[in-house]
């Protein structure tokens, strides 16, 4: 399995660390798979508004996965993917995860850097991707959120755990199809890349911008109490060897009522709090076994069980595969 870990707000800084990993050199921006990993290729460029992009055209010859965590430095990703399946792909932003099978998926979604993102795809899937990183405040002009600081953290939050993915219509695909014509050999002028770029992005926000109001987002729930549910979560998942802490210290470090922080935390993240801690311990355990490194009951011992049972019966739950299935594709 080919594995990439990732915490950058720059693509430039992306390729080249995805270059080194993967043993290959980049030119003008563009980066070709080793044939054992994908065929195809990586790119990277900067519009001319300052913002960063990056393109993927290629056939993957091994399953992938790929994380994003999360961090405080907040940004956006504004995602257009179209994947062809030939077995499955997983989708995950922090404990929401959206599984599909053999067919081809096309969707247009946002997701924040506040949130884990990963995507787990199998062999011979065709990945063609156009990702924009938006900083904050570009992303509070295109959304057109009069009172974005105080909007922004919630509808994000909200969002981001359902998925609010949009289907490619034949206009996206369209665009699509020409960014992905370019050839290296005979790039199209930089101009033609970024003007598709530049439409799928004001597609995008147009469509959405109607959808955008106050009454999308719970405003019962103060910035301020989102915030401190973001802190709470890293706290929660910081160590998974030890035993979880409990309600009630959670509750002392957030400074609110465990009822409340309860209710605060499943609005955020979708799900109860032990529910949300034992999916991402889950999630680190199939990144373990990903990476060829350890056994099985080496990584049931990094996440805390001592009961190899009890672990493949979680990992299953939460996988839907065996340990053993995992670390073999």
């Amino acid at each position: 399995m080919f594995s990439f870990e990732y915490i950058h707000t720059s693509y430039s800084d992306m390729i080249n660390d995805l270059a080194v990993q993967l043993g290959v050199k980049t030119k003008d921006n563009w980066l070709f798979f080793p044939e054992d990993v994908a065929s195809g290729y990586y790119r990277v460029l900067q519009l001319s508004n300052g913002l960063d992009v990056n393109i993927i055209n290629c056939r993957i010859n091994k399953d992938w996965l790929l994380r994003r965590k999360s961090d405080d430095t907040e940004y956006y990703t504004l995602r257009f993917d179209e994947l062809t399946l030939e077995k499955n792909i997983k989708i995950g932003i922090d404990a929401d995860v959206v599984e599909k099978q053999k067919e081809t998926v096309a969707v247009a979604y946002l997701t924040s850097s506040l949130f884990d993102w990963f995507y787990h795809g199998t062999k011979g899937t065709t990945f063609k991707a156009v990702n924009i990183l938006i900083p904050k405040a570009w992303l509070g002009k295109l959304m057109g959120i009069e009172v974005f600081d105080d909007i922004l953290p919630a509808y994000i939050a909200l969002k981001s755990r359902s998925f609010n993915m949009e289907p490619l219509d034949t206009v996206y695909y369209q665009l699509m199809k020409e960014i992905m014509q370019e050839d290296p050999d005979m790039p199209f002028p930089h101009l033609y890349i970024e003007n598709r770029v530049q439409l799928l992005l004001e597609r995008f926000f147009t469509r959405i911008h109607s959808r955008v109001s106050l009454a999308d987002v719970e405003t019962n729930i103060k910035q301020d109490d989102i915030y401190t549910v973001f802190k709470i979560e890293k706290l929660l998942v910081e160590n998974f060897s030890e035993k979880p802490k409990s309600i009630e210290e959670l509750s002392r470090r957030a400074t609110m009522s465990s009822t409340k922080l309860k209710k605060i935390f499943k609005s955020v993240y979708g799900v109860p709090i032990y529910e949300y801690y034992q999916q991402k311990r889950m999630q680190r355990a199939g990144e373990l076994l990903s990476t060829g490194k350890y056994s099985v009951k080496q990584v049931a011992g990094i996440i805390g069980y001592s009961n190899m049972s009890n672990f493949t019966i979680a990992f299953k739950k939460y996988m839907n595969q065996e340990p053993s299935e995992f670390t073999n594709a």
